[in-house]
């Protein structure tokens, strides 16, 4: 695209150059021909005058023969008319420094010098008999005011007039025709510009567009299929993730086995966070990305991520000390899971960056602003940081990961309004401060939740994952709930439709009949009853379609109690 652009510009300066010298020769050569043109005027308008004085001369100078007395104002008015007449002819007759006449075309020449007419002899003598009347009081031919004379004289001088006239409609005739050249000229090259620039130039940007629009075509199917990719790869990954996480939690273990308990949560946790690395990394280049806020107790929330952690510092011999403030002990209004993805990341570059020592997490709230400092004893940044400023794609390769999670770390905090920063302690280590306003609310009634656990609730649950449909029972049997299970949405329809239930949990990816038709279909008949989508399918758009078709809630695999606890309790609460 720059050869193209920089080809286009050659070639317009060429032509703009070219163009302006033709323009800049003819606007010059008719300023010369314009100069000339008021030259041939003036030349034009003293032969004229000639005429004119040639016959006030011959009327006064017969007055003053004819007379008897002296008339003191012929005298005069014939001596300016003859010194005018005089100097007239004297500048048309003028010569160059070369010797040749400049203002007589060859015709004129021979007007003037040759015979028969010789019109500047005429003129001479016609002078020197007017002066010798006027000053010596005599004249040497009295015939030289004679109507036939000055008809003659006039009749000479009327063929100059006309001849200088002939020469000046000749040089306008070639200013004509110059300027036509250079119009001809100029449009020729214009054509040639359009031929050879414009054309030309036309087709290589639209060879140029039409090729980056094939580009921009695949860059966005690649970007489509590199989406779906993604949110396929997440669902297949979280379906069997769901029965890993579960199946570990309900271990029942030897006390010398906790530590292989510990490295499965470990592993699968991490497996889940790099599964919502992509899917974030993906939402955040597409701008389709937003806080959800929740209302949990943030000490839980903190302490879930360090529980993860536990055993990647044990196996490294890490020391991993935690300093909880009192104040944590309640609930704020806050997007709990990405400041778990937030600490998370803080706890594993610490990991990553201590090969020896210990690494230390505060926790505080102090005015509505939830401060999070961890220090390392490891090698410490280059150089003192204060913000975020990192390129993942020139991070170091030497340790693991997908490399994108401080990038996602900076959209989070950016949008919790908070701040964070990276210092170098003495003698080793890094810091890091972690600043998040929070809105504290008031703890759960327990009596509103003990209102909710004393009646057993009915649960349609439409799954048709045999493993799945297994977790799920069993968290609802675990929370007293009864339940029926559907393995479609064809078969939830009908069962919803022949019973009552006091909440429906749905699958989106189903054969038969999906999610989605089955909500649609479920909301001609029943508007009330809460429909919570449990799904792994975590594309934005599915959540959003789901939502339209009548979803009341969603919550992704892999799920535990205390998420599908949260929010059937949430749900059933906005029934009641």
């Amino acid at each position: 695209m720059f050869k193209i652009v920089a080809n286009i510009r050659q070639r317009n300066r060429w032509a703009l150059i070219v163009i302006a010298l033709l323009i800049s020769l003819s606007v010059s050569l008719m300023q010369y021909f314009f100069s000339v043109q008021k030259s041939d005027a003036g030349i034009i308008n003293i032969a004229g005058k000639q005429r004119m004085l040639s016959q006030k001369i011959a009327w006064h100078g017969s007055e003053l023969l004819t007379s008897t007395t002296a008339n003191f104002e012929h005298r005069k008015s014939l001596e300016r008319s003859l010194l005018l007449f005089k100097a007239n002819h004297r500048y048309v007759m003028s010569k160059d420094e070369n010797g040749y006449y400049k203002y007589l075309a060859p015709e004129l020449i021979k007007l003037y010098t040759e015979k028969p007419v010789e019109l500047s002899f005429r003129i001479n003598a016609y002078i020197q008999t007017v002066e010798g009347l006027l000053y010596r009081q005599e004249i040497n031919d009295p015939d030289i005011f004679s109507v036939q004379r000055v008809e003659e004289l006039l009749r000479y001088l009327d063929q100059a007039v006309s001849l200088f006239e002939a020469e000046s409609v000749t040089k306008v005739s070639w200013i004509s025709s110059i300027e036509l050249f250079f119009w001809l000229l100029i449009m020729l090259l214009l054509i040639g510009v359009l031929r050879f620039v414009f054309v030309p130039m036309e087709k290589q940007v639209t060879n140029a567009l039409v090729k980056y629009q094939k580009q921009k075509e695949l860059a966005q199917q690649i970007s489509q299929n590199k989406e779906h990719f993604i949110a396929r790869a997440s669902h297949e990954f979280r379906t069997p993730l769901q029965g890993l996480i579960a199946s570990i939690n309900d271990l029942d273990i030897k006390e010398q086995q906790k530590d292989i308990k510990k490295q499965a949560t470990y592993c699968a946790t991490r497996i889940i966070a790099m599964l919502d690395e992509l899917q974030d990394l993906q939402a955040l280049s597409l701008g389709e990305w937003s806080l959800k806020p929740t209302n949990e107790h943030v000490l839980r929330t903190i302490e879930k991520i360090v529980f993860a952690y536990e055993f990647g510092y044990s196996q490294k011999n890490i020391e991993l000390n935690t300093t909880f403030d009192s104040t944590l002990n309640c609930n704020v209004e806050l997007d709990h899971l990405r400041l778990q993805q937030v600490l998370a990341e803080l706890l594993g570059n610490a990991l990553k960056f201590t090969e020896q020592g210990s690494v230390n997490i505060k926790a505080k709230i102090k005015q509505s602003v939830l401060c999070v400092v961890i220090t390392d004893t490891g090698c410490g940044f280059p150089e003192s940081a204060v913000g975020l400023s990192f390129d993942v794609l020139n991070e170091s390769n030497h340790f693991q990961g997908l490399k994108t999670g401080l990038a996602r770390v900076k959209y989070i905090v950016d949008a919790f309004n908070g701040d964070i920063s990276f210092q170098n302690r003495v003698p080793i280590g890094a810091q890091v401060i972690l600043n998040v306003p929070v809105v504290i609310t008031e703890a759960h009634n327990e009596s509103d939740g003990q209102l909710y656990k004393v009646r057993a609730f009915h649960c349609l649950v439409v799954e048709d994952n045999p493993l799945n449909m297994h977790i799920l029972t069993r968290v609802l049997t675990s929370l007293n709930y009864t339940y029926d299970c559907a393995e479609n949405g064809k078969i939830a329809c009908q069962m919803a439709s022949d019973n009552q239930y006091d909440v429906i949990l749905m699958d989106l990816n189903m054969p038969i009949m999906d999610g989605f038709e089955a909500c649609k279909i479920i909301r001609t008949f029943d508007s009330h009853t809460p429909i919570i989508i449990v799904t792994a399918n975590t594309s934005k758009k599915d959540i959003a379609l789901a939502d339209e078709c009548g979803a009341s809630d969603h919550v992704f695999k892999p799920i535990n109690k205390q998420t599908i606890s949260e929010v059937l309790m949430s749900a059933l609460k906005c029934k009641h």
